[in-house]
């Protein structure tokens, strides 16, 4: 037996190291993959609550016409307590006539479950002009209310409120 041949005979070497070097890029790659989806910690979510948005104190005026004042009562019927302390938690924002404004809604504090408070919607923002104008909120007038959770930036409630 020739010992320079058979250290010099290749040929079943080239297939065994493809296979080795395939399963051991599956196993990199299966790794790899298994560690960033399994890796991430479960996502967060908005509060889950179910609100009820209203208008209230419509007035007369001397021409017996009916106007809204622009207040929106909030009602909570249900779930998580939404934290309206901050506009870095939860905003409020109204839609009328395609113009979308954010409302101050810091007043409404923590609605829990059974409690309602009152915003109103015509107040002076800080450029001095009127969030939503009064002479806009018109009786028949629809206003589209959208509560956001600023942290997961998830809708936690669209109510569309007629005055």
């Amino acid at each position: 037996m020739d010992l320079k041949k058979l250290f010099n005979n290749n040929k079943a070497v080239s297939p065994v190291i493809g296979v080795v070097l395939m399963v051991a890029i599956t196993v990199i790659l299966a790794a790899a993959i298994g560690s960033s989806v399994f890796g991430q910690g479960p996502s967060e979510s908005a509060p889950q609550a179910n609100l009820d948005i209203s208008a209230i104190n419509t007035s007369t005026n001397a021409d017996h016409s009916t106007e809204a004042k622009g207040y929106l009562k909030f009602e909570h019927l249900g779930g998580d307590p939404i934290y309206f302390e901050s506009n870095s938690t939860t905003k409020v924002m109204a839609v009328l006539d395609g113009v979308s404004k954010e409302l101050d809604a810091t007043g409404l504090g923590t609605l829990d479950v059974g409690d309602t408070a009152t915003i109103n919607m015509t107040t002076i923002d800080n450029n001095g002009d009127y969030v939503i104008p009064f002479s806009t909120l018109t009786t028949g007038k629809t206003v589209n209310v959208k509560i956001i959770d600023v942290q997961t930036s998830q809708l936690i409630c669209d109510k569309d409120v007629r005055f």
